[in-house]
């Protein structure tokens, strides 16, 4: 008799337990659909997509617009003349240029503790690179003093030089601010002038004390090797170390901050007449366009494209670019004014090989509009896709062209 109710309260046991096994089991799998049901929900697509007019159109509520970063601004109204497409390519403007000479026979010694300057190597004004141990003989020192008496010579000129460019700086200022009896350009060009004469005075001064060292030295004596105009190495002509003859080159030093654009129109178009400035635009720095100043035509016509050669000069403050790179120039063409507007470089968008902006015609609404880009413009593009006051979508563009994709995944998966 005990040993069946023992077996009693073993089976209950084991049932209560397999009772509390089975409502756990339930619990869980309750709170997983639970939690997925509401997973679900809160990345239920908030958006809705419609097509009105052709257009399809992202319909967003002002929480989601927020959350999104979503925000739209009017375009701007511009005028401008029509322009011309022209391709060409940088080339080193040779006035960047400098060439490190021996300034008397001998041999190459490197600075102390330096290594020789290597291509691609960016010296900076003053930069003293060694010396140069001479090897004089009687002609030499003949040689030396003839080309210190044209130094000196050199040296009378590049300060008459200046003082006349001086002096017509100051005249050219005074009527500047005369109500602009010149104009600013002149200004401009009288600057460079007085800048340009006063580098090649410091030059010849250069030369003077370089050669007065040389021939003030014994044989054991060095004479310093400095650059009083640094920039980039672009050739190496000799090493420290080696034997150099007077005025051999040692090295080529260039500045890319200022380089030459030369590009060919197509054959066959027109320039406007008396064109002075164009649009650069590097290949690959779309969103940082330059502005050329026309320098002339180039010597030579391109054989494969018989179109006018112009050469323009860039300026690029960062430094950055080289000669070879390609570039795209847009030139203005005689014909009457455009208008149209500016869209800005964070509205576009490319897709199938077209590009498009998100137009707000409605307060959450967002229709998706192709336009046609056709020159570069301050801070994006000139169009006539698109009419004065409407409202593109500057910022979350490409949120909104996810949104739009998504949902129609979302339809599609509901039709499965």
């Amino acid at each position: 008799m005990k040993n069946r109710f023992t077996g009693w309260i073993l089976a209950a046991v084991v049932l209560v337990a397999a009772a509390g096994l089975l409502f756990w089991s339930y619990k869980n799998h309750h709170d997983d659909l639970a939690s997925q049901a509401s997973g679900d929900a809160a990345i239920k697509n908030p958006a809705k997509v419609a097509t009105e007019g052709g257009e399809p159109v992202v319909a967003l509520d002002d929480d989601v617009q927020d959350r999104m970063g979503v925000k739209a601004e009017a375009v701007a109204t511009m005028t401008r003349r029509p322009q011309i497409v022209a391709y060409g390519a940088l080339e080193e403007d040779t006035a960047g240029e400098f060439i490190l000479r021996a300034p008397l026979a001998g041999t190459i010694q490197g600075a102390s503790g330096k290594t020789w300057p290597a291509v691609g190597e960016i010296l900076p004004d003053g930069a003293r690179l060694g010396q140069i141990e001479p090897r004089l003989n009687q002609t030499d020192r003949l040689n030396l003093n003839d080309r210190l008496a044209s130094s000196q010579a050199d040296v009378e000129a590049g300060r008459a030089s200046l003082t006349a460019a001086q002096s017509a700086l100051a005249r050219t200022r005074t009527l500047n601010a005369d109500d602009k009896n010149v104009s600013d350009r002149a200004l401009q060009e009288a600057e460079a002038r007085v800048a340009q004469e006063q580098a090649k005075l410091n030059g010849a001064q250069q030369s003077v004390r370089l050669l007065s060292a040389a021939l003030a030295s014994n044989r054991d004596a060095s004479v310093p090797l400095e650059i009083p105009r640094g920039g980039v190495v672009v050739e190496v002509l000799a090493h420290a170390g080696e034997s150099a003859e007077s005025g051999q080159p040692l090295l080529r030093l260039a500045r890319f901050d200022k380089l030459l654009a030369r590009v060919d129109v197509p054959a066959g178009e027109t320039v406007a007449p008396g064109v002075t400035t164009a649009v650069i635009v590097p290949l690959g720095n779309d969103a940082r366009p330059l502005v050329g100043e026309r320098v002339g035509f180039a010597a030579s016509v391109d054989p494969k494209t018989q179109g006018q050669p112009f050469v323009f000069r860039v300026t690029d403050a960062s430094d950055a670019l080289r000669p070879g790179l390609s570039v795209t120039a847009y030139l203005e063409t005689p014909g009457a004014a455009r208008t149209g507007t500016v869209v800005q470089r964070s509205s576009v968008l490319w897709q199938s090989g077209k590009t498009w902006v998100y137009v707000q015609t409605d307060k959450e609404k967002f229709a998706r509009r192709e336009v046609v880009l056709e020159d570069p413009a301050s801070g994006g593009w000139f169009t006539r896709s698109l009419k004065p006051g409407d409202k593109v979508v500057t910022r979350g563009a490409q949120m909104l062209l996810s949104e739009e994709f998504k949902s129609q995944i979302r339809v599609e998966d509901d039709d499965n």
